[in-house]
């Protein structure tokens, strides 16, 4: 189980395997290296906005539970830029609002009511060939995240990752990452697989680091599908007792539902249960004072909706 795993992590092995282009004025449609026809639009929006709420999870060392909204939006900010040869640099701006409260005995000393904000300046950098089935992916990501009580520079956040992929035939295609999450601080090195298989034109299902989806089209206008993907991250907070981070993750599992509302609008939502969740309080001095309050959550539901951009 990857604990600290920042939300966009989750693009990375995949981007290694398909990145913008196939008309590359257009970040909307993705390719791949032989432009064999894969459809990874499916999973991957030129801009979004959704709400995401986890609720009921239990702590496992206290008595009450953890509910959180999320009101999270992204978006590419321009077509792929070409540099040094086959090199695409791709820029993306994302906006979180995590609203946590908390129901039961948790001292407020230890956690309250949290409102913490997320801003993301996201950089992606793709290497490609339409001769070679190799692609290769870098990505930094620095990001602000606070609850804007008393901004300094612990409130700054910055992640970086590079992956590889490689297109086996027309319906598979394979990839590999790794990441270093929070170089500023407490260093976490993750890394993962990934894949996308393509059986039929219906068919998609992919595993990238530590997302998984499936989906079908039911029609040319309904989609539904399958996920397991991670929740949560990490923001500086105030604290009775100074500066401090606050680390919520979980991992969400459930069916989703996608449907064509008009031209590449789409309207999704789903629903399922949460699992492995923690949470924690971690002073600038690296020890976790309320961890024996905190730590574990049980599981809990969740469920999103959103709306969908798949091209300008």
């Amino acid at each position: 189980m990857f604990n600290n795993i920042r939300r966009r992590l989750a693009v990375l092995p995949l981007l290694s395997t398909a990145a913008f282009a196939g008309d590359p004025a257009t970040p909307a449609a993705i390719i791949t290296p032989s432009a064999s026809g894969f459809d990874l639009t499916k999973f991957i929006n030129a801009a979004e906005v959704n709400y995401v709420g986890s609720f009921d999870m239990d702590f496992d060392n206290s008595v009450g539970n953890l509910d959180t909204h999320a009101f999270q939006a992204s978006a590419f900010l321009s077509k792929p830029i070409q540099f040094a040869g086959d090199w695409q640099f791709i820029p993306q701006f994302s906006y979180e609002a995590m609203l946590m409260s908390t129901n039961g005995p948790i001292p407020s000393l230890i956690l309250r009511d949290e409102d913490l904000h997320e801003l993301e300046f996201s950089f992606y950098f793709v290497r490609m060939k339409d001769t070679s089935p190799w692609v290769y992916t870098a990505w930094l990501n620095p990001s602000l995240a606070t609850d804007f009580q008393g901004v300094n520079g612990h409130d700054i956040f910055v992640d970086a990752a590079g992956a590889v992929g490689y297109q086996v035939n027309d319906h598979l295609l394979l990839g590999a990452g790794v990441a270093g999450l929070n170089l500023t601080g407490d260093i976490n090195i993750v890394g993962g697989p990934g894949f996308a298989w393509q059986p039929n034109d219906q068919t998609l299902i992919a595993l990238y680091g530590p997302n998984f989806k499936a989906s079908y089209d039911v029609s040319p206008k309904w989609r539904v599908g399958f996920e397991v993907r991670p929740n949560g991250g990490i923001w500086n907070i105030d604290t009775a007792i100074g500066d401090a981070n606050i680390d919520y993750s979980n991992y969400r599992a459930g069916l989703t539902s996608s449907h064509n509302i008009a031209g590449d609008l789409w309207l999704s939502y789903g629903a399922g249960m949460t699992f492995g969740g923690e949470i924690n309080v971690t002073t600038m001095e690296g020890s976790k004072p309320f961890q024996n309050q905190l730590d574990d959550l049980e599981s809990g539901l969740y469920g999103f909706v959103g709306l969908d951009l798949k091209s300008w």
